[in-house]
């Protein structure tokens, strides 16, 4: 793995953590963690390249702007919310301000994906450039080609987002998967009378259909979280093995779903 893979592997788990936990928090009603969001976003553009002030410590009222740049003529509002009414009040509110007309207006979605808007937002609003959830700031991201300037996000990112996660997440993988392996071995437990072969598609969507989105978006988040220190703990996973984990694992789970009526 080259040094620019390294550090942009860095920084999608470390901004695909943060998301996360914004999300949970959010869920909770826990909006503190927003106001927070804010300053750390201000901080990571300014790493980028950019000079983002926090209008909260302005002295003029900046409605509708979280985070301002004077120089590029940039404006982002900071939000955890992707509906096409929040977008558009945004618009309508920061552009019913004849002052900010010569600025452009971003908006940061810190713990949901963008939609694919069909709204027409007008005030030169284009929703696919505008509209930056965490895996369009991944991509902007991995577009810059100054080594050393993805070296400095990956470091900031490292610094302010759980410094030890890798460290923390290897060794949690580690202990599960050992924990796995030995359930798995055939002297340990019995196998089910029927095993079947399992059918994602049917289980998440037709069998879950209720929970299919939620289950479908922590896959996501933390598939990204966790994939790299999987990837390091399994090394030493032989594919026979890896095999009767996969099989144990499937088959404990209908086992349990079955027993359960679920």
């Amino acid at each position: 793995m080259d040094n620019r893979q390294t550090y942009i592997s860095v920084i999608i788990r470390r901004l695909s953590y943060l998301k996360t936990e914004v999300t949970e928090f959010n869920t909770l009603n826990l909006t503190d963690i927003n106001v927070f969001a804010e300053n750390f976003y201000r901080d990571l553009f300014n790493t980028i390249g950019y000079t983002f002030d926090n209008t909260n410590f302005e002295e003029n009222n900046f409605a509708h702007i979280d985070l301002i740049d004077e120089k590029n003529k940039i404006v982002i509002q900071v939000t955890s919310q992707n509906d096409n009414v929040k977008i558009k009040e945004a618009i309508d509110g920061f552009f019913a301000n004849p002052e900010n007309k010569d600025f452009k207006l971003k908006l940061l979605l810190i713990s949901k994906d963008a939609k694919d808007y069909r709204t027409k937002f007008g005030k030169d609003f284009n929703h696919k450039e505008d509209v930056i959830d965490i895996k369009r700031l991944i991509a902007i991201i991995n577009d810059i080609r100054e080594i050393d300037k993805i070296k400095g996000i990956a470091d900031f990112l490292d610094k302010n987002v759980l410094p030890e996660r890798r460290k923390i997440e290897s060794s949690e993988v580690e202990t599960i998967l050992a924990l796995i392996e030995y359930l798995s071995k055939d002297n340990h437990r019995n196998l089910s009378v029927i095993p079947d072969n399992v059918d994602p598609e049917y289980k998440i969507n037709r069998r879950f259909s209720e929970h299919s989105e939620f289950i479908m978006n922590q896959y996501k988040d933390l598939c990204s979280v966790y994939q790299m220190p999987l990837f390091e703990s399994r090394k030493s996973i032989d594919g026979v093995t890896a095999i009767k984990i996969s099989n144990y694992l499937k088959d404990e789970s209908d086992m349990q779903l079955t027993k359960h009526n679920t």
